[in-house]
């Protein structure tokens, strides 16, 4: 009885560990996915087609352009390729998780993949750097990131109508923000620093270049390259 009892202490301690490390995300997505719910409803998508997006695609900028696309009269298979293109980050995501779940089910696996996203990414390998491998743990962070997701965009798309425009509240630049907030979190010298202004510099050459789908994986290599010049020439952290 006091085993049981104890294994059970355990599982609610780390679904509450995760539940708490996603607040910082699910407020990063909730005026960003009010936003997606007044577009796609601006287009003519109904709440439940925003919801089953959102449950089955789970991704900011996939959902907009998806959206943006549908406007546009886009065929299907265009908007498949370009959401792959958007998407092809998640590539290097998943060679850096690749250690963290070869010891977990495969079922497990796919449940834990389906919430990946830049966030639960960056919160999730930050807290095993300290911690062991929890899937109880990684399981809570995605699905109550996903939640938020789905919920609010479900909310903007139900009430659209009523909501002003969301750049004048200045929601829009609630992504950009988390993003900062989590490259602060996980910089953890110069050199690292150093890093991520060099991977918004290349970020934003690329942009200007017309390199606007490829322009984050490609600046995510070069600012890897060199942080392993910095890493060799500059001593010390």
């Amino acid at each position: 009885m006091t085993r049981c009892l104890e294994e059970n202490r355990v599982i609610l301690n780390a679904v509450k560990q995760g539940m708490q490390k996603a607040l910082p995300i699910g407020m990063g997505y909730f005026p960003l996915g009010l936003a997606f719910g007044v577009i796609a409803q601006n287009a003519g998508l109904s709440v439940g087609e925003v919801g089953f997006m959102s449950l089955l695609l789970f991704s900011g900028s996939g959902q907009f352009i998806t959206v943006a696309l549908l406007s546009m009269g886009t065929g299907f298979w265009t908007i498949v390729l370009t959401i792959l293109l958007v998407n092809s980050r998640y590539m290097l995501f998943s060679a850096t998780l690749s250690r963290y779940v070869k010891k977990l089910s495969y079922w497990v696996t796919a449940l834990i993949c389906q919430g990946l996203t830049d966030e639960t990414f960056v919160v999730s390998t930050t807290h095993f750097q300290q911690n062991d491998v929890d899937p109880k743990f990684w399981l809570s962070l995605n699905l109550t990131s996903h939640a938020v997701w789905i919920s609010s965009t479900m909310l903007g798309a139900a009430v659209g109508n009523f909501i002003p425009h969301m750049e004048k509240l200045g929601l829009n630049f609630a992504l950009p923000a988390m993003f900062i907030a989590l490259f602060f979190m996980t910089a953890a010298n110069f050199k690292a620093v150093l890093s991520g202004v060099t991977a918004g510099i290349f970020s934003l050459m690329l942009l200007s270049w017309g390199f606007s789908d490829a322009s984050v994986i490609m600046a995510t290599v070069l600012a890897a390259t060199a942080g392993v010049v910095m890493n060799k020439w500059i001593p010390g952290s």
